[in-house]
């Protein structure tokens, strides 16, 4: 069961993987927003900051590594272990 931490946002470019994910977490009861790519993840983001962020790390036009350091620098309190 999820705790207080309960909002995922899923990034992914392969929309099977996205779904799969999704579904798996919304089983457990977590609200799931997803993005296919790190752009449209910092708009999902920008609308309300997720309490965990799950990205694939390869993806083209922005990498996930670009995403996190990005999502890092722009709210930092995501960046915060609680």
């Amino acid at each position: 069961m999820p705790n207080d931490m309960n909002d995922i946002v899923v990034v992914d470019d392969n929309p099977v993987l996205v779904n799969v994910l999704s579904a798996i977490f919304k089983e457990y009861g977590y609200n799931v927003r997803t993005a296919s790519d790190g752009f449209e993840a910092l708009t999902v983001i920008r609308e309300r900051a997720p309490d965990i962020l799950i990205s694939d790390l390869n993806m083209s036009d922005m990498s996930g590594f670009e995403l996190l350091s990005v999502v890092r620098r722009r709210f930092p309190a995501m960046a915060s272990l609680r």
